[in-house]
């Protein structure tokens, strides 16, 4: 991780230190610490570099320049990824073209890997296959990779004359183009953590007043999530409409809400919480939400904040494994082994099923042994009252 002094240049009083990549526990804390220097804007580019360390040395380019913190973060992210290798590719693009603007920088980050560095002379067979991999775009056969001549390869790319001596290497840039998937508002499509959701959103018209397309990965810090529906140019979600969506949640967690009219706090709170648990407890979920059936991700939030008010037991399909599996694993009926053939199963299974209420489901057995009523569970929040300034949904 780099670390980055930022301070606002229009009035240099006091200073931030900026962990970079911005780890999620810390970037509403980082943020707020910006705020109380008078920076840190969702677009404006008003945080000054005074030093940066232990970054990737072509970064120092930065240092003296007004950034946008989230640009910053975005780019760190972005290359917080590379091997050793695909850096040394990034750095000596960047260093052979003079490279030093952040957007240029996001975008180089994104294609860098098209271009040749070599490092090290010593070993030419490694060299002229990892050429060979590049402009295959990664990936051949096995067989065609045995039969590869990589010191032929090599001798011949370094003959083309093509290369450029910078201090990160030799650099064939091999046709790379500097796409420009990056253009100062959303940033391009990247998860650098696992997600569940992956959502579009887009304006509901077509007026080009109203905001951009903007890709989101959930579950995110609720802080960056929405600067980056504002980035987007959304005031609140009723200026967008989710487009295109996918999901890994439990298959029932999908099928009990319309993603594209949920609340995208409330969505990526859910998110959150699924992404802490464990598989035994997302099965118990997925039981839960079909045995409580709520409608809309207000009610699944609901159900996953209580998820201890149910229990699951898997692999059982009927009243006489239930009752076997109670009576076997019980700390209070003491099991004997030497009179299974005595114990009547079913019949204590169904006891138990009509006291419990609870239901058999493809997975297993689920009950609800809250403390509160399934009513109380499922209660919807107030409306907010417009005449006391309520806050419209997903409003920023």
């Amino acid at each position: 991780m780099a670390q980055v002094l930022v301070s606002n240049d229009n009035e240099p009083v006091g200073v931030v230190m900026v962990t970079l990549p911005i780890p999620d526990g810390e970037y509403s804390k980082t943020i707020n610490d910006l705020r109380e220097l008078g920076i840190g804007d969702v677009r404006a580019r008003d945080c000054y570099i005074g030093q940066i360390m232990d970054a990737p040395p072509v970064l120092d380019c930065l240092e003296g320049q007004t950034v946008n913190i989230d640009e910053l973060d975005f780019l760190f992210r972005s290359i917080d990824r590379y091997t050793d290798d695909e850096l040394a590719e990034f750095q000596a693009v960047a260093a052979k073209r003079e490279i030093t603007d952040i957007e240029d920088l996001i975008n180089l980050s994104f294609c860098s890997e098209r271009a040749t560095v070599i490092t090290n002379f010593d070993d030419l067979e490694i060299v002229g296959r990892r050429h060979y991999m590049t402009m295959q775009g990664g990936g051949c056969s096995t067989e065609d990779y045995a039969k590869l001549n990589g010191v032929g390869i090599a001798r011949g790319l370094i003959a083309s004359g093509e290369g450029t001596v910078t201090p990160y290497g030799v650099v064939y840039e091999n046709g790379l183009q500097l796409e420009p998937l990056y253009t100062g508002r959303n940033f391009p499509a990247y998860a650098d953590n696992p997600y569940l959701i992956e959502l579009e959103l887009a304006p509901v018209s077509d007026s080009p007043e109203e905001g951009s397309p903007a890709v989101i990965f959930l579950p995110m810090p609720e802080e960056r999530l929405e600067r980056i529906v504002r980035r987007a140019g959304y005031g609140s979600a009723a200026e967008a409409s989710i487009q295109t969506w996918c999901s890994d949640l439990p298959e029932a967690v999908n099928l009990a809400m319309y993603i594209p009219q949920e609340d995208l706090r409330t969505l990526n709170s859910l998110c959150e919480k699924v992404a802490g648990m464990s598989d035994f407890q997302r099965k118990t979920l997925a039981a839960a939400v079909r045995y409580a059936q709520p409608q809309g991700v207000y009610q699944v939030n609901r159900v996953a904040e209580e998820l201890e008010q149910f229990g699951f037991t898997p692999g059982v399909s009927n009243a006489e494994e239930y009752g076997r599996y109670v009576i076997r694993n019980s700390d209070y009926l003491n099991y004997d082994p030497a009179l299974d053939d005595f114990y009547d199963y079913e019949k204590y299974g169904q006891s138990r099923v009509e006291s419990e209420k609870g239901q058999f489901l493809a997975g297993g057995y689920v009950r609800f042994k809250g403390s509160i009523s399934m009513e109380e569970l499922m209660m919807e929040p107030p409306s907010p009252d417009p005449e006391q300034g309520g806050m419209q949904m997903m409003e920023f």
